[in-house]
């Protein structure tokens, strides 16, 4: 078995995670099978479950597409760099608002999901961001939920920080002059850094060797390569998704405990609640920024 090389968190690692197998995570994702924070913004709380993750879920999706101007008819192609199953991809082209668009993911399991899709227009490709070579420039770049593993446990903030603007610096050279990218990321707000219980049977049991960056590396990292254009924050996106996802997977304990056993259930329960809990109380918090390439990088001094 081929395994992908990367800096960050390895491919072990994501599948140790991703690849619990898809029947699994369909249970109490969306049809998009999207895995990463809705934004719920004009979405009651009383809207029944069964639409209102759905309808976050896409806003969240036109979002991202809306921060790098990629507008129907348009003939955008789009990178997505830890591109999941594929969400992003697909409401890209669906929408006309991409002609081409690629997804970069270490997860096997996703990539092989992908490559059954068989859309046009549509193509995943099994390679870290670190690999990838194009000799085409994109016109955007999206990145949801995948900076979260580009650093790993154990780094100290130099190291952080050179891999945070080694990304930036490869975005920059795939990106044509004036393109634009967007990032959604969490990050740690009001703890230092994942000590604690909570951090630690995440980093433990459920995201091996991921480190969570801080708004100030990543606002270091990006400045020699792009300008940031947009940016906010928002925990109760996180929050709300995360009880969506809990209440979901409970209604769903049956055919979850067959797929990956009792343990695998309850360490997921577990999970998802844990992390709701370090978005209501400020530990961590989620961020959508936007860039716009710089036309040449600037020396800055140290």
């Amino acid at each position: 078995m081929t395994t992908v090389a990367t800096v960050g968190t390895s491919a072990t690692d994501i599948e140790f995670h991703y690849d619990l197998g898809n029947d699994f995570y369909a249970l109490w994702l969306d049809q998009t099978l999207a895995y990463t924070a809705a934004r719920w913004d004009g979405i009651a709380p009383g809207e029944p479950d069964a639409t209102a993750l759905h309808r976050a879920q896409l806003a969240k999706l036109d979002h991202h597409l809306d921060l790098v101007g990629a507008e129907p008819g348009g003939g955008a192609r789009l990178l997505d760099v830890g591109c999941g199953w594929g969400s992003l991809l697909v409401r890209a082209v669906a929408t006309g608002r991409a002609a081409e668009a690629v997804g970069l993911t270490i997860s096997r399991a996703q990539h092989d999901y992908l490559g059954r899709l068989g859309l046009p227009g549509v193509e995943g490709r099994l390679e870290s961001w670190e690999e990838y070579r194009t000799e085409r420039p994109y016109d955007a770049i999206v990145s949801v939920g995948a900076f979260e593993h580009f650093a790993t446990a154990g780094m100290s903030r130099a190291e952080r920080l050179a891999v945070y603007a080694h990304y930036f610096e490869r975005c920059h050279g795939w990106l044509r002059p004036g393109g634009r990218m967007s990032l959604q990321t969490i990050a740690y707000d009001g703890v230092a850094d994942g000590s604690g219980p909570v951090g630690e049977f995440v980093g433990t049991d459920i995201f091996p060797g991921a480190q969570l960056p801080r708004l100030a590396e990543i606002a270091a990292a990006c400045d020699p390569y792009f300008s940031l254009t947009v940016l906010s924050a928002s925990a109760e996106d996180y929050a709300r998704t995360l009880a969506s996802w809990s209440g979901r997977l409970l209604r769903a304990r049956e055919e979850a405990v067959r797929l990956i056993g009792e343990d695998g259930y309850r360490r997921y329960r577990r999970y998802l609640r844990a992390s709701e809990v370090t978005f209501l109380r400020g530990a961590t918090t989620l961020y959508r920024i936007g860039f716009e390439r710089r036309d040449q990088p600037l020396k800055l001094s140290v």
